[in-house]
């Protein structure tokens, strides 16, 4: 059997293993990426959103490492672009946080705790909704939080470009069957070959806990499966993202596009269900009802990865093993964030190690912002 060695092994091609393989070519430039699939798999259903203030009522570290990887998005973004010549779609049009029905008091406290840190968040209701989305906003809707910060990008244009930006990274296209330890080395075994490393990264999203266990780690975890379509209208336009409370949102995508998502559920049927698909459409007919007579583009589902602990795993767990997973719906806002910890850790130092070595470790019990 062919056996292949590298300083770096990453497993999880998804948008947090890619960022991870991006910055660590500075350090090394004898990297591996193991994937068995594209590498899309919550990706292509994700929205895109920045929206770090968008979940949290308190301060937490999650909370202060969302809004530094808020803040690191534009240059990592434009940087990107710049070197693959290839667009993102970076769009900061801002986000109207909407209360659904029956969810006032949530986002009340929500507001008070954001407008105590950033005066730019102001607080809309009655008439002064007619200001946002082109005044197409349902009447039914009388109470929102306006966050002019936020923004979004297309999160499969952003996947392509770190794919051409990892170009010189090699690639695995297998399925990990073993993980073990030799002295001082990672043994990977596939169908295919063994795969010996120094150092050894498991992002892998919902498959993670599978790998952990592997190396006798014990990792709960589940896919929350999240139906998402996208609706296109020549003669609708508008910028703002629209995100209520219940967990429904429209993202403005280029040339009229619009990104519908998302529900929640622990369904496992790898293909977007009925009553979901229903739901995305009821809410957004009710929510902006000239969407009503839009075409219908796509029709897709993902698999978010949640920790049971309800924070994401970054950082090392093991002598030369480390872990960057659990981000559930937050991927691409603290995907360039987590690399950075990541190669931080690695390295050991830096201001992000230094702020959040203890943060996100592996049992630590957070708040549940989801519900």
């Amino acid at each position: 059997m062919v056996i292949t060695y590298y300083d770096i092994v990453i497993i999880g091609g998804g948008i947090i293993g890619e960022n991870i393989a991006y910055s660590l070519q500075s350090e090394t430039n004898h990297i591996a990426l193991i994937d068995d699939t594209d590498g899309y798999k919550a990706t292509h259903a994700a929205g895109g959103m920045l929206g770090a203030q968008n979940e949290f009522t308190e301060d937490s570290p999650l909370y202060q490492l969302s809004m530094l990887g808020q803040q690191m998005m534009p240059e990592h973004i434009q940087k990107l672009e710049q070197i693959t010549g290839l667009s993102i779609d970076l769009k900061q049009h801002g986000l109207l946080k909407i209360a659904s029905p029956g969810d006032l008091e949530r986002l009340i406290k929500q507001y008070e705790f954001l407008r105590s840190n950033f005066k730019t968040i102001d607080w809309i209701d009655g008439h002064h909704m007619s200001q946002f989305a082109n005044g197409m906003i349902s009447n039914s809707f009388q109470q929102a939080m306006w966050i002019p910060t936020d923004g979004q990008v297309n999160a499969l244009k952003y996947l392509t470009a770190l794919k051409h930006a990892n170009a010189a990274i090699d690639r695995i296209n297998e399925k990990v069957i073993n993980i073990s330890k030799s002295n001082h080395l990672y043994c990977l075994s596939t169908s295919g070959e063994t795969i010996n490393c120094e150092k050894l990264i498991i992002a892998a999203g919902c498959k993670s806990d599978y790998l952990l266990n592997m190396v006798g780690y014990e990792c709960p975890m589940q896919g929350v499966k999240g139906e998402v379509l996208t609706l296109h209208h020549p003669d609708i336009h508008f910028n703002e993202t629209l995100f209520q409370t219940n967990g429904h949102y429209i993202v403005p995508k280029a040339n009229h596009h619009y990104l519908i998502g998302a529900t929640s559920s622990l369904n496992t049927q790898k293909s977007p269900g009925a009553a979901g698909v229903k739901w995305l459409l009821d809410e957004t007919f009710k929510l902006v009802p000239a969407l009503d007579s839009s075409t219908i583009v796509k029709i897709d589902c993902g698999f978010r990865p949640e920790i049971k602990q309800h924070h994401p795993i970054i950082g090392q767990i093991d002598n030369n093993l480390f872990v960057a997973t659990g981000h559930y719906r937050n991927g691409i806002l603290l995907s360039r964030i987590t690399a950075e910890l990541i190669r931080q850790t690695i390295c050991q130092h830096g201001e992000l190690y230094q702020q959040f070595k203890f943060s996100f470790r592996l049992g630590e019990q957070y708040e549940n912002i989801y519900q």
